[in-house]
């Protein structure tokens, strides 16, 4: 099993949803977060300093835990349907997961991700 979080532009997020509910993902969380992006440089200017400001741009946090057999094609779901096509996208992190419990039935692993 795998965690895989991907951070994309609000106005992707339908887009994103649907496509992972049509390939069979159970559940997922989504958090709004604020991603940090370095100040743009508009070329070298020696005589002024770096005002030092930092850009906070809104994002979409979405973490799912798939099986193994579905990790490629959720990423492949991920950057097709959550990109769009500008700077600051986003990004994708995966991470393998030891063990899953669903707290209300007790059932653990496989039976844990099924809806």
């Amino acid at each position: 099993m795998f965690s895989i979080e991907a951070t994309i532009k609000p106005f992707k997020l339908d887009d994103v949803r649907e496509t992972l509910v049509d390939l069979g993902v159970g559940g997922m969380t989504v958090t709004e977060s604020l991603r940090q992006v370095p100040p743009q440089r508009h070329g070298r200017r020696f005589s002024e300093a770096q005002s030092g400001t930092v850009d906070f741009i809104p994002h979409i946090s979405i973490e799912v835990v798939v099986p193994d057999w579905l990790v490629d094609s959720v990423l492949e779901a991920l950057c097709a349907h959550g990109s769009s096509g500008k700077l600051d996208d986003g990004q994708v992190t995966v991470r393998r997961v030891e063990s899953v419990v669903r707290i209300r039935t007790g059932d653990k692993d496989d039976q844990a991700l099924s809806t």
